[in-house]
């Protein structure tokens, strides 16, 4: 192959060693390769690094000596070596050799060489032996490699951020505008940021200049030759769309699919959602705080009460969330004696924090005190209550005819400022985060009980499937044990009646719909319900009857294949299983994800007898995941 410069006209000759090929490119591959820890991730998963060279390589000072290193490695390595350096680039080519941009060079003062000589073409010409096990090993490393907020921001890639509630998209999204906003460069490029759950004025016809200057911001001059730039080149805009439930907005789809094809798309989703992005975008999983970095939080945070914490295996596996770990701090920090036990669940976080919440409004210090405030400001808190309820079926945050101008209310909300017109703002508010818009919104439905079986069949249909997120709080708040907030706002007596038909009708409404699989282990086409949710729906309830209940619809067989479990969701699990009485149970791991921490969880279960354990058989999973 001659490698001259000139890309086209040449292919491989079919007796060049990988070796050799190396070396006669390593001059543009030294100035050229991109993101590099997938190419030492892969070949030290590969078994041609040693861990000694691994660190070596990830310690130097730069891409470009690190580059250096790696061909040094590979090339004094030889034949078998380099063969798979190339395989790692031609199925990671999109991440190590930057997108192939098919847009005219702007920049006119580049030099001839780097102008002729194509990577893409120099790595499509070599002829590679088909290893379909090899391609499908490259592309795990690659999802499995641990990604920082500028390695990320580096990529020459769309990504997709998944991760669940509070788990810190947002929080990385800003991390990404700040680090875009403090970098060192002269390159002309743009970065647009949309909170798509406080856009909902975007429209279906909406143009791309409407999007970009009227809801985002518009240049004090020159509109149509920025426009012009950000169109004509693409390929220096970033665009994030944080928090994106569907592609609904027909000005989404055209950005990601033509207007600004060759921009780098950002978007953040939760895991229900991540199945309506076509492929080609990076998929990068969020999985919050390690165990390590929870105790130091909590250790931080509470001092000399981090004991209450710490002790409370419960408590520290909720806190891998970020978000429920701040909740936590706050709900110790501003304990006294007369407060409820110590918070064991989701649910419980929030009923502490909306008491904080209303505690800081009211002044109020003890408890009896503030119950009464609580029944006093009712009929004001379920108006807020509804007006979630409305926008969460709705797929917003905006509360848009909500109007209450009580501070107990306002305390929960922030105001939204939403330019209609070129003169004309309109002002709404929403919850300061989605979750709490979803925990009123089952306060609203718990005081409306009739409407509650229509939300399960909601649940089951595409376009409402996201209502199932309220159903878990509704669990743990139509229990007994739950702090006294329901019975300040619905008369006990309602609850209880509720209470007794609510876990079986919900059981029996999801078990038919459980995902099943087919036997290429594919999930079966069709809406469903996972069995993880059902797991914990019943660990919010704390219901050992609703568990065997369940246990028994599924013939005490707990299928988790192919699931990816948090910390939570482990423990979940592991209070399900430990309510089987008298059968064992059936738990199915197979290519299963978790922590080493949610492990624990899992195979820590209360024994039975002295002898047994709950578990029967477990098929074990394919690899730990790495934390963010």
């Amino acid at each position: 192959c001659c490698l001259d410069g000139h890309t086209s006209g040449h292919m491989a000759c079919t007796t060049q060693s990988a070796s050799e090929y190396v070396r006669s490119a390593r001059v543009h591959l030294e100035r050229e390769l991109k993101n590099l820890s997938v190419i030492v991730e892969n070949l030290y998963q590969q078994k041609f690094f040693s861990d000694e060279e691994f660190s070596e390589i990830n310690a130097e000072r730069n891409d470009f000596d690190k580059t250096r290193k790696i061909l040094d490695s590979v090339t004094e390595k030889g034949e078998a070596a380099c063969y798979k350096f190339l395989k790692i680039i031609d199925m990671t080519r999109e991440l190590t050799l930057g997108r192939l941009s098919l847009l005219p060079e702007k920049n006119s003062a580049a030099s001839s060489e780097t102008q002729k000589f194509d990577l893409y073409h120099w790595i499509s010409c070599f002829p590679f032996k088909e290893d379909t096990e090899m391609d499908t090993n490259y592309l795990q490393g690659i999802k499995k490699s641990e990604m920082s907020p500028s390695k990320l921001l580096e990529l020459n890639e769309d990504i997709l951020l998944v991760g669940e509630p509070g788990i810190g998209k947002t929080a990385l999204c800003h991390e990404l505008l700040k680090l875009w906003a403090e970098r060192n460069s002269k390159k002309l490029d743009y970065m647009f940021y949309f909170d798509m759950r406080e856009t909902s004025h975007i429209t279906k016809d909406m143009s791309l200049e409407h999007l970009l200057f009227s809801v985002f911001s518009e240049p004090d001059e020159c509109k149509e030759e920025v426009l012009d730039d950000i169109k004509k080149y693409s390929d220096n805009v970033t665009i994030i769309f944080d928090g994106v439930t569907d592609l609904s907005s027909s000005v989404v789809q055209r950005i990601v699919k033509s207007d600004l094809r060759y921009a780098k798309v950002i978007v953040t989703c939760r895991p229900d959602d991540e199945i309506l992005f076509p492929e080609g975008f990076l998929r990068v999983e969020m999985k919050g705080f390690s165990e390590q970095s929870v105790r130091t939080y909590i250790a931080e945070t509470l001092g000399e009460e981090q004991g209450n914490v710490l002790r409370n295996v419960e408590l520290l596996t909720l806190c891998h969330v970020p978000m429920y770990a701040l909740m936590v701090a706050a709900c110790f920090s501003s304990q006294t004696p007369e407060d409820s036990p110590q918070p064991n669940s989701i649910t419980e976080i929030y009923i502490n924090i909306v008491h904080f919440c209303l505690q800081i409004n009211s002044n109020k210090t003890k408890k009896k005190n503030l119950n009464s405030f609580i029944s006093n400001k009712s009929e004001e808190l379920l108006s807020l209550a509804e007006a979630a309820f409305h926008a969460t079926e709705g797929k917003t945050v905006n509360l848009r005819d909500f109007q209450c101008e009580d501070s107990c209310v306002l305390f929960f909300l922030k105001t939204l400022d939403n330019k209609v017109g070129p003169t004309k703002t309109v002002t709404t508010c929403a919850f300061l985060h989605y979750t709490m818009q979803e925990f009123f919104a089952a306060l609203w439905l718990l005081k409306n009980p009739d409407k509650i079986k229509d939300v399960f069949q909601q649940c089951l249909t595409e376009e409402k499937k996201h209502m199932k997120h309220l159903i878990p709080f509704m669990c743990r708040l139509l229990t007994e044990e739950s702090p006294s907030l329901m019975k300040c706002l619905i008369p006990d007596q309602q609850l209880k009646k509720t209470s007794e038909w609510f876990l079986e009708e919900m059981i029996n409404t999801f078990s038919p719909h459980l995902c099943k699989k087919d036997e290429a282990g594919t999930e079966a086409s069709g809406l469903y319900v996972d069995t993880l949710f059902l797991c914990q729906c019943l660990y919010e309830s704390q219901s050992p009857e609703a568990c065997v209940y369940l246990l028994k619809k599924l013939h005490y067989d707990l299928d988790l294949s192919g699931e990816s479990l948090s910390p939570y969701s482990c423990c979940a699990v592991s209070y399900v299983v430990n309510q089987s009485q008298e059968r064992k149970i059936w738990l199915n791991l197979e290519d299963v994800v978790l922590s080493e921490q949610g492990m624990r969880q899992l195979f820590e279960l209360k024994p039975l007898t002295g002898e047994v354990n709950n578990i029967a058989v477990v098929t074990l999973f394919c690899w730990e995941n790495l934390w963010y």
